[in-house]
């Protein structure tokens, strides 16, 4: 996996043995040709996984068989028979793109310790699992066990499979676990957050990764996902006629929200491409506090 920064055409490509994916424009950035190109921690400068050693090579045809089968799935019928809490949709799902993006935040941070919270059925822990060095782990938080069991067959296939531990259950009380753990010497500090879930408790989630003692290493790098929620209509309201009565929050206000409080924070900085919105530690915020509040 390499980053080639294409500055006179306009876009940074991610290249990868299968696939070439353009992830963002500048014109999304706030500032150079590269999404980290002002951000305080030099290590971001830098690409090949921690301390300079690559990470091993991507075997990417689980990952892509995965992402064929959500699409394929009949979600609508699995909420109708019970099988999910949620009716989802196969958009959920890290199509390339995002995983390209995220695999090159991966990288470029040298994480090895990664955490997400909101995995759906797992391509995203698995693009993350390619990246990540061969002692790395991803730890997955979801709350659908059917989502879980769904991606376990793409996981078991995947020769970095073994890197990915799922959590299932509510994401804000596996959460706290996992900070109890990591404040008890149990767990190992995360150096990538990805927060891709309940759009409702993002400020939520946000504020315990960042206020948990120990639970972030010094170079850490939280993404959240800024993609409005658009949920699919269920079933039962369509049957009966009455999609019009169906309201699904979208997730703009709380994210709006969340977008606001961080840029106007002398604690982090900031920056928005690709449907993330990537915040570190201020250098300033990181030599006066281990554990940065947004208030």
């Amino acid at each position: 996996f390499r980053l080639k920064n294409q500055a006179d055409q306009g876009k940074i490509v991610l290249r990868s043995d299968l696939w070439v994916v353009a992830a963002m424009s500048t014109k999304d950035l706030a500032s150079g040709s590269h999404p980290t190109a002002t951000f305080p921690n030099a290590h971001l400068a830098r690409v090949g996984g921690v301390a300079g050693v690559a990470a091993e090579p991507s075997a990417h045809r689980p990952l892509q068989q995965l992402q064929e089968a959500v699409a394929q799935e009949d979600w609508a019928r699995n909420f109708e028979e019970g099988k999910t809490k949620l009716q989802a949709q196969a958009s959920w799902c890290a199509g390339p793109e995002r995983c390209a993006t995220l695999q090159c935040i991966a990288t470029m941070s040298g994480a090895a310790r990664v955490l997400e919270i909101g995995s759906f059925c797992g391509a995203a822990a698995l693009a993350l699992a390619e990246s990540i060095p061969k002692h790395g782990q991803v730890v997955s938080l979801e709350l659908e066990t059917f989502f879980v069991e769904f991606g376990q067959m793409y996981r078991s296939r995947s020769p970095v499979g073994a890197k990915i531990r799922t959590i299932v259950g509510p994401a804000l009380d596996s959460l706290k676990d996992l900070a109890d753990q990591v404040a008890k010497g149990r767990e190992q500090p995360f150096d990538l957050v990805i927060i891709d879930g309940d759009k409702a408790r993002m400020k939520e989630y946000f504020d315990l990764v960042w206020s948990s003692a120990g639970l972030l290493s010094s170079k850490a790098v939280v993404c959240l996902d800024t993609t409005p929620f658009k949920g699919q209509v269920p079933t039962r309201y369509l049957k009966f006629g009455q999609a019009e009565r169906w309201e699904a929050p979208s997730g703009m206000e709380e994210i709006a929200a969340l977008r606001a409080t961080v840029s106007s924070s002398v604690e982090f900085t900031s920056h928005e491409f690709g449907g993330l919105l990537v915040v570190q530690r201020a250098v300033a915020a990181a030599t006066e506090s281990n554990a940065p509040r947004v208030g």
